[in-house]
């Protein structure tokens, strides 16, 4: 059964995207098999769509454990994507779906402009988990300086400064 998003749900992206997502056009999709992970099939009809694999789709991520929340960030990332323009097909078709995909660089000269659909989506997963004191590939303020998204707002203010 297709479903919006719970408020639990809406919490938890408000907190890793703030207003940068369009919440009201979200809406699951349970995939039958053969789908066996989540994708974002892009934008249809005006709406976002998440297609879930059924037997693994929640009635609500915020009572869910930490990784399956992560995912549900990740997928919520190429919503923003599409919402924002990026044509999801293309997009993966050009990042590719092997383990290095989503293999992001950590480094002072990272650009989140030159980063792949998947590499963006993984850093926005990554901060998510590194927000709950969980160890992931860098530090806080490496997330917060390269991920655009919901940033703090005395950061905002200084990178506004150097742009």
């Amino acid at each position: 059964m297709k479903r919006a998003l719970t408020k639990g749900e809406r919490d938890l992206a408000m907190e890793a995207f703030g207003s940068a997502l369009a919440l009201e056009s979200i809406r699951f999709m349970p995939s039958p098999w053969p789908f066996t992970r989540a994708f974002v099939a892009g934008r249809w009809f005006g709406r976002d769509w998440i297609v879930w694999p059924k037997k693994s789709l929640p009635d609500d991520f915020d009572f869910c454990p930490l990784w399956q929340q992560a995912i549900f960030i990740h997928e919520l990332t190429h919503v923003w994507q599409a919402q924002h323009g990026v044509n999801l097909l293309t997009g993966k078709l050009k990042a590719g779906d092997r383990p290095e995909s989503y293999e992001y660089p950590i480094g002072m000269d990272v650009d989140w402009g030159k980063l792949n659909i998947e590499q963006q989506a993984m850093i926005v997963q990554d901060r998510f988990y590194c927000t709950r004191g969980i160890e992931v590939k860098a530090d806080k303020a490496f997330y917060d300086r390269v991920c655009p998204l919901n940033r703090p707002a005395e950061l905002e203010a200084a990178m506004s400064q150097i742009i």
